[in-house]
């Protein structure tokens, strides 16, 4: 008899400790495996940045970037590392009475080509457009493109601009907005007769053409993809597209079914990247955010109403930038160049009203205020998704289960990993890792991107959060606060 009662004691506790353990597990919100052995992208081009000449003439005064400014900029973005640095110009800027004079323009421009050259940063430069077709008249400009073709040569060929790789003729070709006005065959025509001029000029070794460089919100532009490869072939080697998504669709996922029938439209061995992205509150859903984007905007005197993103002020920028970046990469994407760098950069009504959308104002302590020049907070989610996302990495397969706010992906690096998930709800939440068939290290850093938890160090630089030992093939418990980004790797 006392036998039996200690074996049903011992049964009745393992029943107790099964239980206990099966309501941890459950506590879970979701579980993210990572496969370690399944690549979806062999060769990940990186993450980074739109970054152009600084317009300098603000109407009521005329300012130069100081040496301590530059200085500046540079250490910021070495800490961010950007991979992919998108350059635009108007060539005809450089252009007086037919004639191409290289060095009109050329200050402006040197300091962003210095950095990309002694960073080895891929460049995608281009020209907006201006100048290069007639869309009333459909026609081409074959001086000017002559032109265009041959400052890109004097920045490859006699500055030794290496960085450049690719070169987009036109910007978003489809839109109203755009120097062809949404004609597809006059961007075309154009991007021939450019590419032409790059063959004589022995350039198109060195440089490809970025197309078709479309600004879309839906699936009705596929056409563009199609028919760019189907009449420029072999020039184009980057594909390419815009989107600036509403909050909704981003959030939902769906944003990812719409750039996936893009990139199913390229040619698989051809990489594509997202060539600018941002916010904007187009969708009914997203009206609250849209009044109260105008309202900051309103209030702040320096801003562009019509076109600025008053949320990069927000931690809650930083997590959407992350969601859609992604569902980039989960939808075949090899790169993301978010819009913008600077606000220092552009302006839209006036001279003085900028389109407020970067990291900062660099010229904030010299005449749009002092505040303006500090780092905003989406500075740190997209910099640990440039510096942890390196080119040359090989994209993980990963699968989440449970709660739809948790989105995760993963790569490999030589032998090193990056691991990142993103919490989008308002909700701290509990998540199961798996990270299956691994190889090396079992020691990753840890960092947290949400507000309050930020390690950071000075201006711009962020420390490891912690340390944590992944068991490899089994679950890991991870607690994730609400609104926020979590990047776990061994890249040093």
């Amino acid at each position: 008899m006392k036998q039996f009662c200690l074996v049903y004691i011992a049964f009745s506790l393992s029943l107790i400790l099964v239980s206990f353990s099966n309501s941890c597990m459950a506590q879970a919100d979701a579980t993210v495996t990572v496969e370690g052995n399944v690549i979806t992208l062999e060769n990940y081009l990186g993450n980074g940045v739109q970054w152009d000449p600084y317009q300098l003439d603000y109407g009521e005064v005329e300012l130069e970037i100081s040496k301590a400014d530059w200085d500046k900029l540079y250490s910021r973005l070495d800490f961010m590392k950007p991979q992919v640095v998108r350059v635009m110009v108007n060539t005809t800027s450089s252009i007086t009475n037919d004639t191409l004079n290289p060095y009109k323009e050329f200050k402006d421009l040197k300091p962003l080509l210095d950095y990309c050259e002694s960073r080895s940063v891929t460049v995608t430069f281009g020209d907006w457009g201006g100048g290069m077709v007639n869309s009333k008249d459909n026609t081409i400009n074959e001086n000017n493109l002559k032109l265009a073709a041959k400052y890109l040569d004097f920045l490859v060929n006699t500055k030794n601009y290496s960085c450049i790789k690719y070169y987009n003729l036109i910007n978003e070709p489809n839109g109203f907005w755009s120097a062809t006005d949404g004609n597809y065959n006059l961007w075309k025509n154009a991007t021939q007769f450019f590419y032409k001029e790059l063959k004589e000029l022995e350039l198109d070794d060195k440089v490809k053409i970025m197309a078709p460089d479309i600004a879309i919100w839906k699936t009705d532009k596929i056409d563009w993809v199609t028919n760019s490869t189907n009449d420029l072939k072999e020039a184009v080697g980057l594909y390419d597209i815009h989107t600036y998504p509403s909050k909704i669709t981003v959030n939902s996922g769906k944003y990812e079914n719409i750039i996936r029938a893009y990139r199913e439209a390229a040619p698989e061995n051809t990489p594509m990247i997202m060539g600018e992205i941002g916010f904007k509150f187009v969708e009914p859903e997203d009206s609250v955010y849209q009044k109260e984007n105008i309202r900051r905007a309103k209030a702040k005197p320096y801003a562009s109403i019509e076109d600025s993103q008053m949320f990069v002020y927000d931690y809650g920028y930083g997590i959407d930038m992350a969601d859609a970046l992604f569902q980039t990469v989960n939808a075949g994407y090899a790169g993301c160049v978010v819009w913008m760098l600077d606000d220092a950069m552009h302006s839209k009504e006036s001279p003085n009203k900028l389109k407020v959308w970067g990291f900062w104002n660099i010229l904030g302590e010299e005449y749009f205020g002092d505040k303006e020049e500090e780092v905003r907070p989406w500075y740190y989610a997209w910099s640990l998704l440039t510096k942890y996302m390196p080119k040359g990495s090989k994209i993980l397969k990963v699968e989440t289960t449970g709660d739809p706010a948790i989105k995760a992906i993963a790569l490999k690096y030589n032998e090193s990993y990056t691991i990142a998930i993103v919490n989008i709800s308002n909700e701290n939440k509990e998540i199961n890792l798996v990270p299956s068939k691994y190889e090396g290290k079992s020691i990753f850093k840890k960092f947290d991107y949400a507000k309050g938890h930020l390690n950071k160090v000075g201006d711009y630089r962020l420390e490891p959060n912690d340390e944590i030992d992944l068991k490899y093939s089994s679950e890991n418990h991870l607690h994730l606060p609400a609104e926020s980004l979590t990047v776990l790797t061994t890249i040093k």
